[in-house]
């Protein structure tokens, strides 16, 4: 069965080091003779992904992404791979719903086909709105399967609202998928539930692969026009305390360890974006943060979108609990910490000079300035 976990290479190191020393002597420029135009680098060619097209496919996948600020997430790419999976094996093509804002290329995901819609005037409740349409849109392409992305409110409030109008009873909680098996969280997690792929599909991340190594056609087909639900007014999201957020729900995380000694910018930087606060066990046994805000094998298992980690070397335990975050950026004075070698994006640096520069920069894009 798929797992996120299970799906991303090992990583021999998570840092990225120069040695100048090696780079004189293999016949890289120095900065002097390229600012001086005597020595320019020649530009790498950009790699050349193979076009794939489905002139008459034998059947129609939908996949509906939940998108963020017009963008694919970890999970829309999990979700579109997914599709990808029903759809080969019946030599079908994959049709994928977005609004126009949607910026990404969409063939390099795996869409075969796009179909478009102009988001709804303010106060409209884009579930109400958009179930109807994706409805009559299965029913126009006799679509095998229409696919969702569990969340809370958008892709979950969603498949369910089109499950109930085409009268099917949807697999909900899918971890893994196949052509032939849907496996299913139940019971808070505890049992698994394997059945036949029905037609409507909430999927869960690391429920299949992205797609990559090809582009796909994503021809354009006519737009989805959006009606107006009655008597469904949508005041926008509540404003919580995102400090009060459990762990486990948060999306972004930053997390303070031993090397966190400046805590008015640590919370001011957390503030500023609007991420939920965790620690190291370290940290928690200090007092300096709640019990319920600590990270790892003897504390709460995150996964959110992204973890931002200050001062934290990374022992065993804590690595444990952030195995399944989608992207780590580590702050950290020592470039071998465990943490380090953990992170997409290393930073060799004190976290009381970064996280207030950090804030400050944030704070200036919120300006606008």
């Amino acid at each position: 069965m798929s797992r996120r976990s299970e799906r991303r290479p090992r990583r021999e190191s998570g840092v990225v080091r120069r040695d100048p020393r090696s780079e004189r002597t293999s016949g890289v420029p120095s900065a002097a003779a390229v600012r001086s135009g005597t020595a320019l680098p020649s530009p790498a060619s950009p790699a050349v992904l193979p076009q794939v097209t489905i002139e008459q496919p034998q059947a129609i996948v939908m996949a509906v992404p939940d998108l963020e600020r017009g963008r694919l997430t970890a999970l829309d790419r999990d979700l579109i791979g997914a599709a990808r999976v029903l759809a080969d094996a019946q030599r079908g093509a994959v049709l994928v719903v977005v609004p126009s804002s949607c910026a990404d290329d969409l063939g390099c995901a795996g869409a075969d086909r796009v179909v478009r819609y102009e988001a709804p005037a303010a106060g409209t409740h884009l579930a109400a709105a958009l179930a109807p349409a994706l409805v009559e849109l299965a029913q126009r392409y006799q679509a095998s399967h229409v696919l969702f992305a569990d969340t809370l409110t958008a892709g979950g409030d969603l498949g369910r609202r089109v499950a109930a109008q085409l009268d099917e009873r949807p697999a909900v909680r899918a971890i893994a998928l196949t052509a032939r098996e849907a496996v299913c969280r139940s019971d808070a997690g505890r049992r698994e539930i394997v059945r036949a792929p029905p037609r409507v599909l909430l999927v869960e991340a690391g429920c299949a692969e992205p797609v990559t190594g090809a582009r796909h056609q994503a021809g354009a087909l006519p737009e989805l026009t959006l009606g107006t639900p009655a008597a469904v007014i949508d005041l926008g999201a509540v404003a919580v305390d995102r400090s009060a957020v459990p762990l486990v729900e948060a999306e972004l995380i930053v997390s303070a360890g031993a090397g966190v000694s400046d805590w008015n910018s640590f919370h001011r930087l957390a503030a500023q974006l609007g991420a939920a606060e965790g620690a190291s066990r370290v940290v928690c046994d200090q007092g300096c943060l709640p019990r319920d805000r600590q990270i790892g094998a003897s504390g709460w298992v995150v996964e959110p979108r992204g973890y931002l980690a200050f001062g934290i070397s990374g022992a065993p335990q804590h690595l444990q609990g952030i195995a399944r975050c989608d992207r780590v950026v580590a702050v950290n004075c020592d470039p071998h910490a465990p943490m380090m070698q953990r992170a997409d994006l290393a930073i060799v640096a004190d976290a009381q000079q970064v996280m207030p520069a950090l804030a400050d920069l944030v704070e200036r894009e919120k300006r606008g300035a």
